[in-house]
């Protein structure tokens, strides 16, 4: 379970249901059984709050499907999930492409501070994860104000 005191643990399906048709195929939910993010991407609204565990869950699943209708990759496809990760879950490894001058500096002050690169950014994601989203526009002129090219996937 993943989330503030108080929230929910957010579970669907059986393994059967969100595994999908044999032959590798990836079946959706219904859209009155879909959490909200599973079937289409979150849309922003003005004064909502943090992310919910339904709303993480409903990306993740929708995620993992995505992957799972790309070619075969490896026999240990792991189905769509039912719930969040547990918290304390090994880490899980992931590729992001940065400037190589921003990640020479940033791995010049974690050795100063005499801490793993990784545990920073982790601590970054935690912080960001927690809060509310902001407008799209914000975001972009955040980031334009900030030097940052936009990149979408």
């Amino acid at each position: 379970m993943i989330g503030m005191p108080g929230d929910e643990q957010v579970c669907i399906g059986s393994a059967a249901e969100v595994a999908g048709p044999p032959g590798g195929g990836v079946r959706e939910p219904r859209p009155q059984q879909a959490l909200p993010g599973e079937l289409k991407p979150l849309e922003w609204s003005a004064d909502r709050g943090p992310i919910s565990d339904a709303e993480a869950l409903g990306v993740l699943r929708r995620r993992r499907r995505v992957e799972l209708a790309g070619p075969a990759k490896a026999a240990r496809r792991a189905p769509v999930p039912e719930q969040l990760p547990d918290p304390q879950a090994p880490r899980k490894p992931t590729m992001f492409r940065l400037p190589p001058v921003l990640l020479a500096r940033a791995h010049a002050r974690a050795e100063l501070e005499a801490v793993p690169l990784t545990t920073i950014v982790e601590e970054l994601l935690a912080g960001y994860a927690a809060g509310a989203p902001q407008s799209p526009a914000t975001v972009r002129e955040r980031l334009r104000a900030a030097g940052l090219n936009w990149q979408r996937r």
